[in-house]
């Protein structure tokens, strides 16, 4: 039995994957902000893209191919 005191409302399930994918992009932005406001985060990423302009970079193909560069 639901009290009287207790609300509640329904929300489409639609609705809150929206709102779950717009706050991962959020937080993402926010992320990208931190670090480009980081002195060190700032120069890690200026040499990365001199490396990636020199082609001087692997690529991979999911998780095991990340592990076998990082090996």
């Amino acid at each position: 039995m639901v009290s009287g005191s207790e609300d509640s409302t329904a929300i489409p399930k639609e609705l809150l994957k929206d709102l779950y994918l717009g706050l991962a992009r959020v937080e993402e932005v926010l992320a990208t902000l931190e670090e480009l406001m980081d002195s060190e985060g700032l120069q890690r990423i200026r040499g990365s893209e001199e490396e990636y302009r020199r082609g001087e970079y692997e690529t991979a193909e999911g998780s095991c191919g990340v592990k076998k560069l990082v090996e």
